[in-house]
């Protein structure tokens, strides 16, 4: 039955403090996510971890997605931010 609520509707529920809404955008876009950070990275744990930081972050700034039909894309983006933001607090200091 969620499947038949555009990504934009959720996208805007959830903007407007539905949190069912928000659980239905987490589930629907998690194992795309989840695919996309564990390409990156190469391990589960951290795929994991790169993905719940990056939900966290897309609710936090949900009002600023321009187009709330695109929050698959948008949410791709912000999984390979927290990933470079990763890299660089792992890598050694010279």
């Amino acid at each position: 039955m969620d499947d038949e609520i555009s990504a934009g509707d959720l996208v805007r529920l959830a903007g407007a403090d539905d949190p069912v809404a928000f659980r239905l955008l987490v589930e629907r876009h998690r194992p795309a996510a989840l695919a996309r950070a564990l390409r990156l990275c190469g391990d589960l744990d951290d795929a994991e971890d790169i993905v719940q930081d990056a939900f966290l972050q897309a609710f936090v700034a949900l009002d600023r997605l321009q187009d709330p039909e695109r929050f698959a894309a948008w949410l791709g983006g912000i999984v390979l931010n927290v990933y470079r933001a990763s890299r660089r607090r792992q890598a050694p200091l010279a």
